[in-house]
């Protein structure tokens, strides 16, 4: 079998024939809010204000969704990829508490709102395992359930009995959380577009922003068909887009890398623990698995600093290789088999790992939703409901901590 490089699974298995078609944006439009970004965090955007009585209108300058997000592992985790105890040396207990049960209240509320909305993403809940490959890792995973139980954040100690049964991995330990799981992010993101749509959201695709200008009572947008007035400006994007470069500073941009097998055999199963829950190692960096609901196994790791455009498909390659080596390492069944798909994934990072989502003092009537970085799905949408309530005038007691002041220190 010939490994797919560059190519999204989630993408290449969705049927040209069904994939939606927006409309090029044409002419002048006015709007409460617009939406600069048709990934999932601008799918999620739109559906949330779209959903409260905003009018929205959602500009994407490629396809909806067939960027970052058709990349994306899919991982619906219900706590932020950052360890509570790095949030809490950085921002303290309090504030630490808060991030990450917002985080995880996001998650389960963004799980409930696919399956009320009949998205056919293909949703498993199930669980993430954290574990140890030593004694070093043990110690650490001990010590973060100990500061996540004293600020009351869940977490269960598992033997390496109990880790071995669950996910056939020779262990010193792990720390179980429930209710984490995995979704078709293309799927999910192109449902979130059509519930904004139905809910008379405006989606445009093949439409750049151009430029934006203030007002004093909003902002002027020129598309590269029309004009656009506007209330507030949404920036849902991982990184800074083109326009807003000042903000780069605060990112670091790194990329990682996915490899998925096609459906391996059942004496591969056999060695994959009876649990298909996410598991995650405490290697730096990180690694994490997660089985398909057609028994394909999908691997991520092996970041490193964004490589130049020139070289991408070589280290790809390279990458894609030592992925499966260190999988083969962990279950020495899958030793030989090739990966049917591999690709790179863009990440964009804050300062202390924990996406960013509100208002910059430089740009007025602006709203952001960036940095969403190894986070996963839930973090598109706490940034939507964290920004809906900024937008509203509702904000919550300890929404600033989610935006810029945060990461500026």
């Amino acid at each position: 079998m010939k490994t797919r490089y560059g190519v999204s699974y989630w993408l290449d298995r969705f049927p040209s024939s069904r994939q939606p078609d927006y409309a090029r944006h044409r002419g002048a439009l006015t709007t409460q809010v617009a939406i600069l970004g048709g990934g999932l965090a601008g799918c999620a955007t739109a559906y949330v204000f779209a959903a409260a009585g905003v009018r929205v209108a959602l500009f994407e300058a490629d396809r909806i969704a067939q960027g970052g997000t058709a990349l994306f592992p899919g991982v619906l985790r219900l706590e932020p990829a950052v360890s509570f105890r790095s949030l809490e040396d950085r921002h303290g207990r309090r504030a630490s508490r808060h991030l990450w049960r917002t985080f995880r209240r996001a998650g389960l509320d963004f799980a409930a709102t696919l399956r009320r909305l009949k998205i056919r993403g293909e949703m498993v809940t199930d669980a993430a395992l954290r574990v140890g490959l030593d004694a070093d890792d043990e110690k650490a995973l001990r010590r973060e359930l100990q500061a996540m139980r004293a600020s009351g954040a869940d977490g269960t100690w598992l033997s390496p009995a109990q880790v071995r049964r669950e996910t056939g991995l020779e262990t010193t330990g792990g720390l179980r959380s429930a209710g984490d799981g995995y979704v078709d992010p293309y799927r999910v993101a192109i449902g979130l577009a059509a519930a904004a749509a139905g809910r008379r959201a405006a989606i445009f695709e093949r439409t750049s922003i151009r430029k934006v200008k203030t007002r004093s009572r909003g902002l002027e947008i020129d598309t590269d068909g029309g004009t656009v007035k506007a209330e507030t400006l949404i920036v849902a994007s991982d990184r800074p887009p083109a326009g807003f470069a000042p903000l780069g500073r605060h990112f670091r941009r790194l990329d990682s890398y996915c490899v998925l097998t096609a459906p391996v055999p059942s004496f591969v199963r056999r060695g994959f623990g009876r649990s298909h829950a996410l598991v995650l190692d405490q290697q730096d960096p990180r690694h994490v698995l997660r089985r398909t609901s057609d028994e394909r196994v999908l691997f991520m790791g092996a970041d490193q600093p964004r490589v130049a455009e020139r070289s991408r498909g070589k280290v790809l390659i390279q990458r894609t290789g030592q992925l499966m080596y260190e999988l083969s390492k962990l279950y020495p069944a899958i030793s030989g088999i090739q990966p049917e798909y591999g690709w790179d994934v863009p990440v964009s990072l804050t300062a202390d790992g924990f996406p960013c989502a509100g208002p910059h003092r430089n740009y007025p009537h602006h709203l952001f939703a960036m940095g969403t970085g190894h986070n996963g799905i839930a973090a598109a949408y706490l940034s939507a409901r964290v920004l809906l309530r900024q937008y509203l005038g509702q904000a919550e007691k300890g929404d600033e901590l989610f935006g810029f002041g945060r990461i500026l220190g």
